[in-house]
């Protein structure tokens, strides 16, 4: 009695101090039950003669109360809150995150480190769907239970705590995309998050998804994620723009970072690169020394009439036919990049690929600026893709239709 009279002083202090937690600050002054809650937990912290001593065993009670009792989750807000850690320094942020691919310089990765470290240690905030569930009674006594005993082996968590699907917000401009506790994705605004939420939460929900089905697409011309044909969700320019990366970059990234979290082997940036250009290596070779340009060039026309952005991937070269791609290898680290040629140079001799500021960081050049290179001629061997309406019988919404024009 004396124990079943303990716990269920616990739930009540526990219950009030989810209470005092959700006051104004203006309130939380008068709410003293609180102290009085935090010195009673820290005295059955330290005294503890009728539960488990640091130095002894579990034992079968103990297992038996731990698992059956103590692992429910009850879908509460505390059980959301596992799903995302909040990173101690830049180095977790980015193991977290994703496999990132053309990184810059570790100068420049320590200097944005110092000035967005600030930002990544910010409390993350769960963004709640309008169908999500408020949290009831018997999950908070459940909490006051873990708080309550300690064991010397920790309680696991039941597979259901952590949600599939999931946006959290760390400042204004950041809304990551979580699927299985691993990040897919980072977006500019709460409705574009939103969006691929949705189309993530009915992936996730198919009865025969097959992860390794996730590749890479240029769908009209916009970097896309692919279930096989399916159209999943396109890189936009306001995302490329807002992150300054290359889109094509950033959509192998995303799918990666999902095939990861639904247990798949992610992809090379090459191969990315080949399955969404639709490339295949030819018999032609060139050899070399390659450097880079940017920065002065950025925003100003190139040789083929386009605008020049320096985080895309793409080379100028003296007489290749633009829209030419080129699968360039850094000889002297072995990185390799796929480039597509839409400007003239360069014409300092003896450099013969003149690479997007993107590119040299793909294949680690961007410090040294000149290195020596073997490049690969690729061939298209796949069709276009488009989303245009289709006049066939019975096209299912969202179908991938294939046009035969490598042009």
């Amino acid at each position: 009695m004396l124990l079943i009279g303990l716990l269920w002083i616990t739930s009540w202090i526990n219950a009030a101090l989810s209470f005092n937690a959700s006051l104004p600050a203006n309130l939380t002054a008068k709410a003293s039950l609180a102290k009085g809650a935090v010195n009673f937990r820290k005295y059955v912290s330290q005294h503890r003669p009728s539960f488990v001593l640091p130095n002894q065993q579990v034992n079968l009670w103990q297992k038996t109360l731990s698992y059956r009792f103590l692992t429910i989750d009850w879908g509460g807000e505390e059980s959301q809150r596992n799903l995302v850690k909040s990173p101690n320094s830049a180095a977790d942020t980015i193991n977290e995150n994703q496999q990132q691919f053309c990184s810059a310089v570790p100068e420049i990765v320590a200097e944005q480190t110092r000035s967005q470290i600030a930002s990544n240690l910010l409390p993350p905030k769960l963004i709640q769907s309008s169908s999500s569930h408020q949290d009831f009674f018997p999950n908070k006594i459940l909490r006051s239970l873990q708080s309550f005993f300690y064991y010397t082996q920790p309680v696991k968590q039941s597979s259901s705590s952590a949600l599939p699907v999931a946006v959290v917000n760390r400042d204004a401009g950041n809304y990551e995309v979580w699927v299985n506790n691993h990040i897919v994705a980072n977006l500019p605004n709460e409705i574009v998050a939103n969006s691929m939420k949705q189309r993530l939460t009915q992936l996730v929900n198919s009865p025969n998804l097959d992860a390794t089905q996730l590749r890479p697409a240029l769908v009209d011309g916009t970097p896309a994620l692919m279930v096989g044909n399916r159209f999943l969700f396109g890189v936009d320019q306001q995302i490329t723009r807002e992150s300054e990366r290359s889109g094509d970059v950033l959509a192998i990234e995303w799918v990666n970072n999902l095939r990861v979290a639904l247990q798949a082997p992610p992809l090379t940036l090459v191969q990315g690169q080949m399955e969404m250009y639709g490339l295949q290596p030819s018999q032609t070779k060139l050899s070399g020394v390659a450097s880079w340009y940017g920065g002065y060039f950025h925003g100003r026309l190139t040789a083929n009439g386009e605008t020049y952005n320096q985080n895309e991937l793409t080379v100028a070269h003296r007489s290749l036919p633009f829209n030419t791609y080129l699968q360039v290898t850094n000889l002297q680290n072995g990185k390799a990049v796929i480039v597509r040629v839409n400007d003239r140079g360069p014409y300092i001799p003896p450099r013969s690929l003149d690479l997007s500021r993107e590119a040299s960081r793909c294949i680690g050049s961007e410090t040294t600026g000149v290195v020596s290179y073997e490049a690969v001629i690729l061939q298209p061997n796949a069709p276009k893709m488009t989303l245009k309406p289709s006049t066939l019988p019975n096209k299912p919404a969202g179908e991938l239709i294939l046009v035969s024009d490598f042009n």
